[in-house]
């Protein structure tokens, strides 16, 4: 099951916190998350993913009891990129 995206900008290796709808997971739940560059063409939304020249990855999922995944993220570039994490759970 598909539980959201969240598109975020930064590079090196750095930590966030993404937040799921109320009651989907707990510190059992088994999270899945995928990792991409995303650009905006003229005139158009923020919402073209794409494979630049940037390595990224995804070191750390951590599931929590608040309803909440702590994430590590490593964009390898030398300024920050527009990226666009989605994820998933396991039921």
């Amino acid at each position: 099951m598909i539980f959201g995206f969240s598109d975020i900008r930064g590079h090196g290796v750095f930590d966030r916190v993404f937040t799921a709808p109320p009651g989907l997971i707990n510190r059992h739940s088994t999270i899945f998350a995928n990792i991409c560059e995303i650009s905006q063409p003229q005139g158009q939304p923020l919402d073209f993913p794409f494979q630049g020249a940037a390595t990224m990855e995804i070191y750390n999922i951590v599931p929590r009891d608040d309803n909440s995944v702590a994430v590590r993220i490593g964009v390898h570039w030398d300024s920050d990129l527009n990226v666009r994490l989605r994820f998933g759970i396991e039921t």
